[in-house]
């Protein structure tokens, strides 16, 4: 990759990973305030809301917002990319707004159908409240990734956590509201920063509805609604089925055993991702195309591994300090999952084929066939096994969405990967990983000792197995050795 390739990306990808692992860290550091005034049934309550209505908001069309990386690069002109970024909003706008309303005034039957009961009416009216206003911000967050304000993005995404967090607590703390408060938290934080962000962009762009972006945004996005349906199904469906075999509770412990996979995703995946979403379909123009995605391939992988192996490594431990002991045992479950996330994001690295051959149904294919094979697992193995059988589904349903995307990309717009040092790497990080397995339980100071040493030994393994080219491991080293003079 040249230089000034790698530093764009390398620049941008560090501004939106702030932003992720503020969130993250800030995410692990309330743990134990959601664990001394929510208990596991409470948590499995609100990802059952929660979950609901992100069924709701395939319906609404979310995956639209990806037609404006796609459309504003191909459109011609400032003034046509001003009317795909204009469209885009009232489209989302008035379909979330719309839904919205509709899903408060059904809150009581989505209650009863949900959970078995209409005591939780509110937490859905309050979740559908926020729901109608995602609108306001899917787009304004498309446009800085699009127009690479990664800096603004991490701004804005930290303010709306920073006033999210700080209601959590009085809501949780002072105000002794349970899951209401979380919900209520998300709605004016939601709707403060929507309304925000969306005023500046209309400002910019003004408000224009132009029928060919419209047209082009729905021909695009629309087969991806078909493929958020089915990936909805295969990383939620599985609490479904728990509900119905076991209970909350154990919703409740899955779901918090599946935040290390999410994290896995933000914070080892996403800030590389929402830079290089846009971005490849830039590179996608050039005639040196092939060596920078097979160079961005390894740096991904670089990152991801690097997150996913830390993340087994120190799972159990976090548990330990920061939640109460009934939910100790969601470790157990974490490895798994964190395999699973890491299949998840090659998959959204080698789709790009069938993005750039603008061939999305493709990816609607593959997705409700990783569907089908959740579906055959969560009905074969969460009967017997509860959450670990939901976690080897999740994990087969992610291979086989993985082994047919890459499979067809190839075939509509070839790519040569570097793929000797992602096995290498891949390899080493699935070592580590067993033995961390593998590892007695100790004393928390023990454990975190011995944990540590694993993984400082990890990443010399990494530093010598030849991921990163001599070249740029000499910029780092210079690079650090600037900072230690500085």
């Amino acid at each position: 990759m040249s230089a000034s390739w790698g530093a764009r990306l390398g620049k941008h990808t560090l501004y939106y990973g702030v932003g992720l692992l503020v969130e993250k860290v800030v995410a692990f550091a309330m743990l134990p305030i959601y664990t001394r005034y929510l208990t596991p049934a409470d948590y499995g309550v609100m990802q059952l809301v929660g979950l609901t209505l992100e069924v709701v908001s395939i319906v609404a069309g979310a995956r639209l917002a990806n037609g404006v990386h796609r459309y504003y690069h191909k459109a011609e002109g400032e003034a046509d990319k001003r009317a795909v970024v204009s469209t885009a909003l009232i489209l989302l706008t008035v379909t979330f707004g719309g839904l919205g309303v509709a899903c408060g005034l059904l809150a009581p039957h989505l209650s009863m159908l949900v959970i078995g009961t209409t005591e939780h009416t509110v937490l859905f009216q309050l979740a559908s409240a926020s729901f109608g206003l995602q609108g306001l911000i899917i787009v304004p967050f498309a446009v800085l990734r699009v127009r690479e304000q990664s800096r603004l993005y991490t701004i804005a995404t930290i303010i709306k956590l920073a006033m999210q967090v700080g209601m959590n607590v009085y809501f949780l703390a002072f105000a002794h509201m349970g899951a209401k408060g979380i919900f209520l938290s998300t709605l004016i934080a939601t709707a403060v920063t929507g309304t925000t962000l969306s005023t500046l962009v209309v400002r910019q762009v003004g408000l224009r509805f132009w029928t060919p972006a419209a047209n082009d945004l729905l021909r695009y996005g629309m087969p991806l609604v078909g493929v958020q349906v089915a990936s909805f199904f295969v990383t939620f469906g599985d609490r479904y089925f728990l509900q119905a075999h076991a209970n909350a509770a154990a919703v409740g412990l899955y779901s918090l055993a599946y935040q290390f996979g999410f994290l896995v995703s933000a914070i080892g995946y996403q800030p590389f991702a929402t830079m290089w979403e846009p971005m490849r379909f830039e590179v996608a123009k050039r005639p040196d195309k092939d060596r920078l995605f097979a160079r961005s391939f390894v740096y991904m992988n670089l990152l991801l591994m690097l997150v996913s192996v830390a993340t087994v490594v120190y799972a159990r431990d976090v548990l330990r300090v920061m939640a109460n002991p009934e939910f100790h045992s969601a470790a157990d479950l974490v490895p798994v999952i964190v395999l699973a996330y890491a299949i998840q994001a090659w998959f959204g690295f080698l789709e790009a084929g069938i993005l750039i051959r603008e061939r999305t149904a493709y990816i609607t294919l593959v997705t409700w066939v990783s569907a089908a094979v959740a579906l055959l697992g969560y009905l074969a193995l969460i009967p017997p096994w509860l959450g670990w059988g939901a976690a080897v589904a999740t994990v087969l349903a992610f291979v086989a969405r993985l082994v047919l995307t890459l499979v067809i990309s190839q075939r509509l717009w070839p790519v040569r990967y570097e793929w000797a040092p992602v096995l290498r790497l891949l390899l080493l990080s699935l070592a580590v990983g067993l033995l961390v397995v593998a590892l007695p339980r100790w004393s928390i100071a023990t454990s975190l000792a011995v944990r540590t040493g694993v993984f400082a030994s990890y990443l010399a393994a990494v530093w010598y197995i030849d991921v990163i080219p001599g070249a740029d491991r000499a910029r780092l080293v210079a690079f650090v050795q600037g900072l230690a003079r500085a």
